[in-house]
């Protein structure tokens, strides 16, 4: 990870310059936002803010609803990557972002574009420094069949881990080694095993 996730070094450090472009923060002293930092922590937008501190490659969602000057998405899918070159996907639910740029779009229309990503003062219960998106370009309308469901996003990250994890991973140069239907089976029992835990927990 970059400076951005390293600890706070001091009033030289980069995040005493970095902590006045929080939206909404300008009057926060070093001090405040420090502390609020500290406190954010387990509550925001992991994806997102995986995003700030990495390379993000773009965005998909679909239109849940909007308002006069707002747009809802009901899922944004991420598709990013590490300064070492390693992709990675997530998802955020229920993301607000400002209407400029979807004027021409309606609700339940699916789009794929780019956008900022940026930090912003949320203060609806207690101060929180949160992660969203602004700034859309390169809008597209694509179909909503494009957009991953959980299970298939849930898939992608156990087949992720399945391959990491794997003692061929070192000699397979991205042709999977393994005997044919394997890795799918192996993903499959993995699923049905969280999907079973997950289960009991709620019960």
């Amino acid at each position: 990870m970059n400076d951005k996730k390293q600890d706070l070094r001091g009033d030289k450090s980069p995040r005493w310059e970095e902590f006045k472009d929080v939206v909404g923060g300008k009057r926060l002293t070093y001090e405040e936002y420090v502390a609020i930092l500290d406190q954010s922590k387990g509550k925001t937008r992991n994806d997102f803010e995986l995003c700030f501190n990495t390379i993000p490659l773009g965005f998909k969602g679909q239109i849940e609803k909007r308002s006069k000057d707002k747009i809802c998405f009901k899922r944004i899918f991420i598709e990013g990557m590490y300064p070492d070159g390693l992709c990675y996907e997530g998802k955020e639910d229920h993301v607000w972002m400002d209407a400029e740029g979807f004027q021409d779009y309606q609700e339940g229309e699916s789009l794929s574009f780019f956008a900022d990503v940026y930090r912003y003062l949320k203060t609806g219960n207690g101060k929180v420094i949160d992660f969203g998106l602004r700034n859309p370009k390169d809008i597209t309308l694509i179909d909503s069949y494009e957009l991953p469901t959980d299970e298939e996003l849930i898939r992608q990250e156990i087949d992720s881990i399945i391959c990491e994890t794997c003692f061929l991973n070192e000699q397979c140069f991205g042709n999977c080694l393994l005997p044919k239907g394997k890795r799918k089976k192996m993903v499959d029992e993995m699923y049905r095993v969280l999907q079973s835990s997950n289960r009991k927990t709620q019960q």
